[in-house]
């Protein structure tokens, strides 16, 4: 029997990319079935489950999915939510890709082969992936259906987020109706169910959603961001975040870490930054050295906070 083609997102794993990764894995399962193939594709993760992921696998009875940490020499993958080498699993040169599945920029992969890519500047992965099931005809069992609409949901922030658009606006109606929920209700029970952001231990606060970039000078730097419906408690822990950042400004040689923390509800972000803080502002006109900023309306990092750094 081949070895199978393991499916996963990228490192610090958030909602949407260990939910893509289960969704895609069942439909390729599926598919492979239907066409009398006996290839096999196993959802991965590169980190650990965050909470309201690992709520809404247990609610649904699906197995979290298996936790690996390199990849072998010619090892078959389905990259999704991400298609950056710096996010992705350490070995990923040796590996074949044969699909990636996305939402995010393109980040300068180099494959050997042709591979499907399919990627839409829409508001997450499971969307698409949601998406792809009707396309194929493959029923979306309600497990999947509701992990699949929690991850809409998240990446989202609720439908509030710039990313968002009438495509996922329109999968996460059709796939609330499926679950039988209703998507804001349950958007926010999804988001309730996280870790109390001030029992949380900083360095899994810091490093719960976060993503390494690459400067157009080469210098790699940090992006985090954790969304909250209490803001103020995680705001109480400043000290302690900076703290944090500066030891991985040093320990890894960033340019700089910047982490913010959204408010769902308040439909904004508090920037805490450590490093180059004068980077930062000018990147967003603002002045962060040395003390957090409020960013009124700022909700997506792909869009609102990577875009205008990268830009530069």
């Amino acid at each position: 029997m081949a070895a199978p083609i393991l499916v996963f997102g990228h490192k610090n794993p958030d909602n949407d990319a260990i939910s893509a990764a289960v969704g895609y894995a069942y439909l390729k399962n599926e598919l492979a079935k239907r066409a009398g193939s006996d290839a096999v594709y196993e959802a991965c993760r590169l980190g650990g489950l965050p909470p309201e992921t690992e709520w809404i696998l247990g609610e649904n009875g699906i197995e979290a999915p298996r936790l690996i940490e390199s990849l072998s020499e010619g090892q078959q993958v389905i990259l999704v939510d991400h298609n950056e080498t710096l996010q992705s699993a350490d070995g990923l040169d040796a590996a074949e890709i044969v699909e990636i599945v996305d939402h995010h920029r393109l980040g300068g992969l180099v494959t050997a082969q042709p591979l499907r890519f399919n990627a839409k500047p829409v508001g997450s992965t499971a969307a698409i992936v949601a998406r792809e099931f009707e396309i194929e005809g493959v029923e979306l069992p309600r497990g999947i259906a509701a992990l699949l609409l929690g991850a809409m949901l998240t990446d989202t922030v609720i439908m509030k987020s710039p990313t968002t658009t009438d495509f996922d606006r329109d999968i996460i109606a059709r796939t609330a109706a499926a679950v039988g929920v209703d998507p804001v209700e349950y958007g926010m029970s999804i988001f309730k169910c996280r870790s109390n952001p001030a029992e949380l231990p900083v360095d899994k606060l810091v490093n719960a959603d976060a993503k390494e970039f690459e400067l157009s000078n080469g210098n790699k730097v940090y992006i985090g961001q954790y969304e909250t419906v209490d803001l103020q408690a995680v705001l109480g822990r400043e000290a302690e975040i900076r703290e944090a950042i500066k030891g991985l400004v040093a320990d890894k040689g960033y340019q700089f870490v910047l982490f913010f923390a959204t408010d769902i509800l308040a439909e904004g972000s508090q920037f805490i930054c450590e490093g180059d803080t004068d980077f930062v502002n000018r990147a967003f006109d603002i002045d962060c050295t040395g003390k957090s900023v409020w960013m009124p309306g700022v909700l997506s990092r792909k869009k609102q906070v990577a875009a205008p750094i990268l830009a530069l």
